[in-house]
């Protein structure tokens, strides 16, 4: 048995122990009077796959900066893009005996026996966006309507291209759920207009530069491109990159998702950008949840949100053209 191996037997050992004790020892979750009122001094453990993109960064923010207004003490771990880190990171949270876990995950499927363990423990779970696997429990699960905004991406598409057009989808992490709906839901809609033709399609990992090779190639392969759809907008703006140095960006235009960042937004503003969906990174709306569940208090399980869509039209809601800063937005959730 290696170092490691006794690492983890250890901790397994205390996390049966631990979740014993909790079950013996805590009422039920999910009852009203399961917590005090007040919250301040308590602890949320705060579990992410990665942290290398603009939208998880600003969920991670969203979580320590409310936390901190509430006076709750935060854990927070990052897997580093490997489910079995994100398991360990877990059991950790169980052994702190944190109050409530906020999870963040890419991999349903490979933490689901983590989770257990969490269900086991009696702690409360807030998930966020991405569901968790069957078979587990959670007290709340903050999304959004991911496929209905991607068929709506694909009308936007339609109509757009009256019909007819080229197109090359640039799209993120194949294993994520958001990233496959992101894809499903737009293809079913432009995929019914036989004259609309998805010429390319490039997996870029939410990463620019990435995108940025992916699109350069495509360029290269086709003389003609009318749009290029993109599964979020760190990805369109390397697709816009590589087309201005390429001296083509005015023959085609570029859609992406999640209209969090202050270069999306100017991108817009200035042109580079037909759109973006909207996707809330659900840090802020996590903390609020998890206190009203730390109160005690009653919540849904499951509480969807809307993706609006931002253009030109419509960008000065949420960029400040003159201070080049995106609007702070009050929190979505109201209880």
């Amino acid at each position: 048995m290696t170092q490691g191996d006794k690492g983890r037997a250890s901790r397994r050992d205390i996390l049966k122990l631990g979740a014993g004790a909790a079950a013996f020892a805590a009422p039920s979750i999910w009852s009203s009077g399961s917590f005090a009122q007040a919250v301040e001094g308590k602890t949320v453990g705060f579990t992410m796959s990665f942290s290398n993109t603009e939208w998880i960064k600003q969920q991670q923010a969203g979580v320590e900066e409310i936390a901190k207004k509430y006076g709750l003490k935060t854990v927070v771990y990052d897997a580093n893009d490997q489910p079995a880190k994100q398991i360990r990171d877990i059991e950790d949270l169980i052994t702190r005996n944190v109050d409530i876990i906020i999870i963040s995950t890419y991999y349903a499927e490979a933490i689901t026996p983590a989770v257990r363990e969490i269900n086991q423990a009696k702690i409360p779970i807030v998930v966020l966006s991405s569901p968790l696997a069957g078979g587990v429990d959670f007290a709340c699960h903050l999304a959004t309507d991911t496929l209905a905004t991607a068929r709506s991406a694909g009308d936007y598409y339609v109509k757009k291209l009256n019909g007819k057009g080229l197109v090359v989808q640039i799209e993120g992490k194949p294993g994520s759920l958001i990233n496959q709906q992101r894809g499903k839901g737009w293809r079913e809609v432009v995929e019914k207009h036989p004259d609309i033709k998805i010429i390319g399609h490039i997996v870029a990992n939410y990463d620019r530069t990435q995108a940025i090779k992916g699109m350069e190639d495509m360029l290269q392969a086709n003389q003609q491109i009318d749009a290029v759809y993109c599964h979020n907008d760190d990805m369109a703006l390397g697709a816009v990159r590589a087309a201005k140095e390429a001296g083509r960006k005015d023959q085609m235009w570029f859609t992406g998702y999640d209209g969090l960042t202050v270069e999306a937004l100017e991108g817009i503003y200035k042109g580079d950008l037909e759109a973006v969906w909207e996707y809330l990174p659900f840090g802020v709306e996590g903390v609020e949840a998890a206190v009203q569940i730390l109160r005690g208090k009653p919540i849904q399980k499951t509480i969807s949100f809307e993706s609006p869509l931002i253009t030109k039209a419509n960008v000065t809601e949420w960029y400040d053209p003159d201070a080049r800063k995106r609007k702070v937005l009050p929190s979505r959730l109201t209880f």
